[in-house]
């Protein structure tokens, strides 16, 4: 079995009806936003644009310095206890509350260890 690393992000997305044939839908906390003919269209669209993003971050090595600059810092699960952390919400995330929301969960392409690979 190899090494594997997989990156997962879970994000707090917008989306409203705008006009009677068009959704716009929105990812505040990354400033991603896509739009769709109904509801599902425009969240479809809105996963692929998250994806695309984290795929050509990974791609040009700035996937940890974009989410950085994007107001993201690292968690460690094992030393963080439930009701012990402290989270600030970022003004575009208050700009999303007024909207409905909904949960975008996007597993970004696994890595696989180098040297093994080469072999």
């Amino acid at each position: 079995m190899l090494d594997t690393v997989e990156i997962t992000l879970c994000l707090i997305c917008t989306i409203k009806q705008d006009g009677r044939n068009i959704w716009v839908t929105g990812g505040p906390a990354l400033d991603l936003f896509s739009q769709g003919k109904t509801e599902d269209d425009a969240k479809r669209c809105l996963e692929e644009a998250i994806s695309l993003w984290v795929e050509d971050c990974i791609e040009r090595g700035t996937l940890e310095q974009a989410l950085s600059e994007a107001g993201f810092h690292k968690a460690y699960p094992r030393s963080v206890h439930p009701g012990d952390e402290q989270r600030t919400v970022s003004p575009a995330e208050k700009d999303a509350s007024a909207m409905d929301t909904f949960l975008v969960q996007i597993a970004a392409p696994a890595y696989q260890a180098a040297a093994l690979m080469a072999s």
